[in-house]
Order: C-alpha cells, then sequence, then structure tokens
C-alpha cells in the first residue's frame, strides 16, 4: 500500500514530469491494486474495471508534465480514476439507450446503471466535502476509510488519543450526512471505500 509523505509526492512529480519511466512503474505497481478496488466500487464489473485502471495511468502519464499544479499524485490519480469510471458509466448508458432503441425495448437493469451514476455523483460529493475538512480530521477520516486502520492504529500513527480518533470519525460522518440527504447511501459508499 503506498502512503507518500509530501517529499515522496513531491519526488514522483519531479520524476514523472521529467519522464522517469522506472519511476512511473514503481508508482503504478505500488497504487495500482487500490485505484482497482476504488474503481471496481463503481464500476462492479472486474474487466471493465482493469480497463479503467489502465487508462487512468495512460492519462497520467500523458498528462505528466501538467503535474507540477498537483499537490498529491495520489490524490490525482484517483481523481483521473473517478472521473473515467463516470465516464465510462455514462457512455454505457448512452450505448444502452441507442440499442435498446433500436430493439424496440428498454434493458431490465438500466436502474441499476442509474443507481451507479448517483454513487458516483454521491461520491464526488463526499470527495469534495472530505478534502474541505481541516486537515487533522481529513488526515484522521482517510486513515480510517482508505487505508482501513483501526481507531487505536490511528492514534498510534498520530500520536492522539483513541477517544479524539472516534470523535474526528464521528464529526466527519455528521458533517457528509449533513451534506448528502441519502444516509443510507453514503454508509455504502462510505464502506467501499
Amino acid at each position: 500500500m503506498l502512503n507518500m509523505a509530501a517529499h515522496e509526492d513531491d519526488l514522483y512529480i519531479r520524476l514523472l514530469k521529467e519522464g522517469d519511466e522506472k519511476a512511473f512503474s514503481v508508482f503504478y505497481d505500488a497504487l495500482w491494486e487500490r485505484v482497482f478496488k476504488y474503481v471496481l466500487a463503481i464500476l462492479h464489473e472486474p474487466d471493465d474495471a482493469v480497463d479503467v485502471v489502465q487508462d487512468t495511468f495512460v492519462s497520467l502519464w500523458q498528462q505528466r508534465k501538467e503535474l507540477s499544479e498537483i499537490t498529491s499524485i495520489e490524490h490525482f490519480v484517483f481523481s483521473i480514476a473517478k472521473y473515467k469510471a463516470l465516464r465510462y458509466i455514462r457512455r454505457n448508458i448512452r450505448t444502452r439507450n441507442y440499442l435498446a432503441s433500436l430493439s424496440g425495448f428498454q434493458p431490465n437493469d438500466t436502474s441499476n446503471i442509474d443507481d451507479r451514476i448517483d454513487a458516483a455523483d454521491m461520491l464526488h460529493i463526499v470527495d469534495a466535502e472530505v478534502a474541505s475538512l481541516p486537515a487533522k480530521m481529513r488526515a484522521i477520516f482517510l486513515l480510517s476509510r482508505t487505508q482501513n486502520l483501526s481507531h487505536k492504529e490511528i492514534a498510534h500513527q498520530l500520536q492522539i488519543s483513541e477517544k479524539t480518533v472516534k470523535k474526528q470519525i464521528n464529526n466527519v460522518l455528521r458533517i457528509l450526512r449533513k451534506k448528502v440527504r441519502n444516509s443510507f447511501l453514503l454508509a455504502v459508499i462510505l464502506l467501499l471505500q
């Protein structure tokens, strides 16, 4: 699992901007599985998720010269992946709708695709809200949700009490519930991350 400090982030950004294929390969190997799980949670189709993840890393390589404006390369990769997954879903819906109009019937699972778009949109709202949290609160929440660390592990890593960790996570969840109307879907999204 990749957990980069700011200086490592800067190093990867610099090396990628310079076209260092070895650095790209190391970064790719370290992050591929997490990006795959993230995209799979959105698409629910492993083959499609693999395609989107590959496309994500191709885009990263193609956009490497623009990385100077990026503060977190990991966050940038996940943003690309989310965008690519949403685009894939929308393109898939258009294709299904077109095929349905040709055949004269509507597929039964269109609502499932709509649900995926709703979930993806909800995930975008959650990501934006998490990004706007105070740094310490955001760090605690991300360690809990993206790295699946326990309250005890987070407390040890950040040298704070478990009670503080629990309180901060509860505060974030309360903030997110206010932002997102459907707390059941929010719970599903948070569990999938």
